[in-house]
């Protein structure tokens, strides 16, 4: 089993519930999974506020370790929606393209939070995707993924 690479995945794992924690969130997990196929490590951590009933989270981020200690962009994923986040996984608004350095991150999950919060009262109001919150676009799921349409 290789080692390579798993101080600074350590610091990565901190470094999201640090995160999550500083937006008001509650950490729900925070896993590593080794791939040696790719080089590295996977960090994923999910978030939810107090509040929140359901059994998936509310919140998504993740990032690539590699065995060089090389961390790379983070990604968030976060659905505009305080219903079941399953009922609502393919028309929800989710936010695109939500990428930023592992150091910016507490600030960018912050403002992300914050804009979901606008853009769930936007949906709600009868808003129809995509929304754009004056950063990002909020764009409903893509059900097939991949696959070309006629």
């Amino acid at each position: 089993m290789t080692k390579a690479g798993r101080e600074p995945t350590e610091d990565v794992k901190r470094a999201f519930r640090r995160a999550i924690e500083f937006v008001g969130l509650e950490v729900w997990k925070v896993r590593m999974i080794k791939t040696d196929e790719h080089g590295g490590r996977w960090v994923v951590g999910w978030a939810k506020p107090e509040w929140w009933k359901h059994d998936s989270p509310a919140v998504e981020i993740q990032t690539f370790v590699k065995f060089s200690g090389k961390v790379e962009t983070v990604e968030i994923r976060c659905m505009a929606c305080d219903d079941d986040p399953v009922a609502h996984a393919l028309d929800a608004p989710h936010v695109q393209d939500c990428c930023c350095g592992l150091a910016e991150l507490p600030q960018v999950l912050k403002e992300v939070w914050a804009a979901r919060g606008s853009i769930v009262q936007r949906w709600k109001d009868g808003e129809c995707p995509p929304i754009y919150d004056g950063r990002w676009t909020w764009e409903q799921a893509d059900p097939s993924p991949g696959i070309d349409e006629p």
